[in-house]
């Protein structure tokens, strides 16, 4: 027969598991709470992601679209993608993206109005590039030597005058400095306007770029022909030396007479 302590013992064991199962389900239903939240954090995260990412292909595929607005005919295909960055970033910078200053429209004149070459002489395998700018009057232009990195170089404005420019070779023949031929002391860029051809060069002793006037033919004939002297074609006739005072009184004696 079993004692009232052995029920006990009985009651008490069968009781343990009732326990044992309550704590599971909280802890279940706790971790259920834990992954919803994460759950919920990653997945509004993930939408703010994708939002982030979706808004950046808009502001990029609006800002390759202006960047592409500029180079408006085919003869600007030839300019890396980089390099239109840095042109698009100087027009921004400077305010000037409202038309003050574009890049020609005429594709005929679009092929000389931009040159890539090594204009500082600075032993990278990148290059310079020079563009020319015209004005909103259509009259005149600027020129902007950048480096590979968008750095500006060089700026010169030509007023009244649309230039066109290509560029030169160290070692190619120029007139630098005297009436002869001689080459070239660094990359250069030749700039052709309506009355002159100059050619721009940077000087690694003054650290700065100088302009040298190239001569015509024209110009060297002249320098080379003799000095011709002006005739007007007078006659040399017979020189009076008399004094004004002597020819006045022979004047008064003749009349006395």
């Amino acid at each position: 027969m079993e004692t009232n302590n052995e029920h006990f013992q009985e009651s008490k064991t069968e009781i343990k598991p009732k326990k044992s199962k309550t704590g599971l389900i909280i802890l279940l239903v706790i971790l259920g709470f834990i992954l919803i939240g994460a759950g919920g954090y990653f997945f509004l995260d993930y939408k703010h992601r994708m939002a982030t990412i979706e808004n950046e292909k808009e502001y990029s595929q609006e800002r390759l679209d202006a960047i592409n607005g500029i180079f408006s005919v085919a003869e600007y295909d030839n300019i890396p993608e980089n390099y239109r960055e840095h042109i698009y970033n100087f027009l921004e910078y400077n305010n000037y993206l409202d038309g003050t200053y574009f890049l020609t429209k005429i594709a005929d004149r679009a092929k000389s109005v931009y040159a890539f070459g090594d204009f500082t002489d600075d032993d990278n395998d990148e290059d310079d590039l020079a563009v020319l700018f015209e004005n909103n009057d259509y009259t005149s232009s600027m020129l902007v030597i950048f480096n590979h990195k968008g750095e500006g170089l060089y700026i010169k404005n030509f007023e009244n005058e649309l230039p066109t420019i290509n560029a030169f070779k160290v070692g190619a023949k120029i007139y630098e400095n005297e009436a002869k031929l001689t080459p070239a002391s660094c990359g250069g860029l030749m700039i052709k306007t309506d009355y002159r051809k100059e050619a721009l060069v940077y000087n690694k002793k003054t650290k700065k770029f100088n302009s040298h006037y190239q001569y015509t033919e024209d110009d060297i004939k002249s320098m080379n022909e003799p000095e011709e002297y002006y005739d007007e074609g007078y006659e040399d006739g017979p020189v009076d030396d008399t004094p004004e005072e002597a020819s006045i009184i022979n004047s008064i004696n003749q009349d006395s007479h």
